[in-house]
C-alpha cells in the first residue's frame, strides 16, 4: 500500500480545491442543482426572506406607510406621508419611522428582488416604495428627511402592480430592479404604497429577497 496516501499528507502538502485559483474572491464551494461543483457568490448562499404583508384604506392618492406598532392594526398602512412623492420636503418623524413595522438590517445586504401578490377594489395600478433610513443620529432632529445629513431616507426603488376591482383577484408583483440595492448594518426598510385614484382598498403579500454580502 502506498505509503503517500492524502489523509497521511501533511498540510503544507494538500492542495486546495478545484478551480480555487480562478475563483472570484467573496465566494464559497458548494454543490449546485446539477450536482456538480461550484464557486459561488456568498451573497447567494446566505439570504434572507422578509415577508411584507399588509392593507391600506386610502383617502386619497398620497404615500402610506404602517401604523404605530402599538396599534390593533398593525398590518394597517395607514399612517399618511402627506405627498404622493418622496422627497425632502416631507418628512417622517423619528417616533413614527420607528414605531412601524419595520426590517433592521443586521448586516450588510443587497436586495435582489421581491415577489407576490396584490389585490384591491379598484381597477388600477398601485405603486409600492422600498424606502431605507441611515445616518440614525439620537437627539439632533425630529424628522427623517430626504438626501440630509442627519437622519436620512434614501428611496431604493418604487415598482407597480395591477388590481383587478375584487379582492378575489391579484394582480402579480415581480421586481428585480433597484434603484439603489444596498443596506448596511444597522439601516431599516420601510415600506410605503399608494393608489393612483387614491380609493383603492389594497391588500397585499410580498417578499423581499435580501442577499449578504
Amino acid at each position: 500500500m502506498a505509503s503517500n496516501e492524502h489523509k497521511n499528507l501533511n498540510n503544507d502538502n494538500l492542495h486546495v480545491p478545484l478551480n480555487f485559483s480562478t475563483a472570484s474572491n467573496g465566494t464559497v464551494l458548494t454543490k449546485n442543482s446539477l450536482g456538480i461543483l461550484e464557486w459561488a457568490s456568498q451573497g447567494t448562499i446566505n439570504t434572507n426572506i422578509i415577508t411584507l404583508r399588509g392593507f391600506t384604506i386610502p383617502a386619497n392618492s398620497n404615500y402610506y406607510f404602517p401604523v404605530s406598532m402599538n396599534n390593533n392594526k398593525d398590518l394597517y398602512f395607514n399612517s399618511n406621508y402627506g405627498s404622493a412623492t418622496i422627497s425632502a420636503a416631507n418628512v417622517i418623524s423619528v417616533s413614527n419611522m420607528l414605531r412601524t413595522s419595520i426590517f433592521l438590517a443586521d448586516k450588510d445586504y443587497t436586495i435582489s428582488q421581491v415577489d407576490g401578490w396584490v389585490s384591491g377594489t379598484v381597477t388600477e395600478t398601485v405603486t409600492f416604495a422600498l424606502v431605507k433610513g441611515n445616518n440614525v443620529t439620537a437627539n439632533l432632529s425630529d424628522n427623517f428627511t430626504v438626501s440630509q445629513v442627519a437622519n436620512t431616507l434614501t428611496v431604493l426603488e418604487e415598482f407597480t402592480a395591477s388590481t383587478y376591482g375584487s379582492n378575489i383577484k391579484v394582480g402579480v408583483v415581480d421586481n428585480t430592479s433597484f434603484t439603489i440595492n444596498s443596506l448596511s448594518k444597522g439601516d431599516f426598510l420601510l415600506p410605503m404604497i399608494k393608489s393612483a385614484g387614491g380609493t383603492n382598498d389594497t391588500f397585499f403579500n410580498l417578499t423581499i429577497t435580501l442577499n449578504a454580502v
